[in-house]
């Protein structure tokens, strides 16, 4: 029979190996994380800048004369023909002036018949004697004169004609006019700006591109661009780079022609156009990758038996809104932690949530 001195014993010793058992049971805390696995070699995606299409001639219109917009004839977005009319500016001054200018015309051939008429009766006069040369030479002078001031009649008669043709502006090519600022009663000066014309054609990418962008685009061998509405991507190439900066925002507008048949394109569509990509030797990782402890840098990787972590020190080479290049410390095929870097500890079993 026992002591109670042993059964005590036993009894603390049952009671420990519970203990334990419990304490081994307790669930191992295994986080979620979500991962990348780093490239080597990479390509770095090139800038992107975002754009709009464009048709590659736009025409600015406008009206050779000055006056009063008397009629608009077309609206925003209409597509019309070429030589079709647009817009009339009040033509009765011009139909006045060519009224003048016919009467001038109509003076200068009756002078001029008159002229003629009288050289024919010198001629007869001076062969009978009646009227020295010096007389027939003057008024032959005279009908010389005459005869300019019928060029001169008829050459104005065409400019005013001009003139009152100018009143009407029409379109000098197939499109879509795209701005149209002649609205009836608005007095216009010559050469001002009215309505701009799209033609039919090639589509264009209109861009800005920033100073510190300039060497890089203009090296650029092509360019990726893709539509906000969707479909496939399409080549371009750089048509005109501007050489002086647009004054209200110090970009540089630049134009990127599309290969293939881009004419059924919609004037104004969104556009990205994106520089090719350039191969790297560092590795890129998201900026929450990485993990800063007293200035220096550390990632945390996973092994892809044990499913356990292990943090890294690594070199950052450069850092950008991109992310962090990668100079030494990571190779590629590491899995690398992407969140929650500042929670894990050494050796902690995590779940893999993707990337």
């Amino acid at each position: 029979m026992k002591s109670p001195q042993a059964l005590g014993l036993a009894l603390i010793a049952a009671l420990a190996l519970s203990a334990c058992q419990d304490k081994a049971a307790a669930p191992e805390d295994i986080r979620p994380v979500r991962y990348i696995v780093a490239g080597g070699q990479a390509e770095i995606g090139g800038d992107s800048y975002a754009g709009e299409i464009r048709a590659r001639n736009e025409t600015q219109l406008a009206f050779r004369v000055a006056g009063k917009v008397a009629a608009k004839l077309v609206n925003n977005g209409e597509r019309v023909k070429k030589g079709q009319p647009l817009a009339r500016l009040d033509p009765s001054d011009y139909q006045l002036d060519l009224a003048a200018k016919q009467a001038q015309l109509a003076a200068a051939e009756s002078d001029l018949a008159q002229q003629q008429l009288n050289l024919k009766r010198y001629r007869e006069l001076l062969a009978k004697q009646f009227i020295s040369q010096a007389q027939v030479d003057a008024q032959q002078n005279g009908v010389n004169a005459a005869q300019a001031k019928l060029k001169q009649a008829r050459a104005a008669l065409d400019a005013s004609r001009n003139q009152t043709g100018y009143a009407t502006l029409a379109a000098d090519a197939d499109g879509v006019v795209s701005q149209v600022q002649a609205e009836p009663g608005l007095v216009v000066a010559a050469g001002q700006p009215v309505a701009k014309l799209s033609q039919d054609g090639p589509r264009e990418v209109a861009i800005q591109v920033p100073e510190n962008a300039l060497d890089a685009v203009r090296r650029a061998s092509g360019f990726r661009v893709t539509l906000w509405k969707g479909g496939a991507p399409l080549e371009g190439k750089l048509r005109e780079l501007s050489a002086d900066a647009d004054p209200a925002t110090r970009t540089y507008p630049a134009r990127i022609a599309l290969s293939g048949d881009s004419r059924s394109l919609q004037l104004g569509m969104t556009a990205a156009v994106a520089l090719p990509a350039r191969a790297s030797g560092e590795l890129k990782l998201p900026l929450t990758a990485i993990l800063d402890l007293q200035g220096k840098h550390y990632v945390w990787t996973v092994d892809d038996k044990t499913l356990r972590v292990s943090r890294k020190p690594v070199e950052v080479a450069s850092i950008d809104s991109d992310g962090a290049s990668i100079a030494s410390g990571a190779r590629a095929g590491d899995k690398i932690v992407t969140a929650g870097v500042h929670l894990l500890r050494e050796g902690q079993r995590v779940k893999l949530l993707g990337q």
